[in-house]
């Protein structure tokens, strides 16, 4: 028969051994949680890029085809997009992230009309690129 004064000493060892167990676990969580989202900001914003360097490259073959070459331009624009638009002379894919906004850009040298500026659209969006007497046309 064990001791009366020992018997809440496997109970206590116990107690100790998983609040030591939890404090290590939880920051250890909150940094790999942390460092995940960091990584996939970073892969919107490559994903921006990719997708603004595509349509722009899309839009200046066709323009250098000339007259009746046409495209179908398959985008994968991220789940954070805000705003997909062509102004300037540059494609613009605008996402959301958690410093602000970030502006995925690529320069165009074609004359473009018939923009379309997708607003909120994320994941594939189909878009035709049109070259019509030297003009580029963007439906979508």
């Amino acid at each position: 028969m064990a001791p009366r004064h020992m018997r809440g000493q496997a109970s206590m060892e116990m107690l100790v051994t998983i609040g030591v167990v939890i404090a290590f676990t939880i920051p250890v969580v909150f940094l790999l949680l942390s460092v995940s989202s960091v990584g996939y900001e970073k892969a919107a914003k490559d994903q921006a890029d990719a997708s603004a360097r595509s349509l722009a490259d899309s839009i200046n073959n066709v323009y250098a085809q000339g007259d009746g070459a046409k495209r179908v331009v398959l985008l994968n624009a991220p789940t954070s997009t805000q705003e997909i638009s062509i102004s300037d002379g540059e494609v613009i894919v605008d996402i959301r992230t958690s410093s602000g906004e970030y502006d995925g850009t690529a320069p165009v040298f074609a004359n473009v009309s018939g923009v379309p500026t997708l607003t909120g659209k994320a994941g594939l969006i189909d878009l035709n690129v049109t070259n019509v007497d030297g003009q580029v046309i963007i439906n979508g």
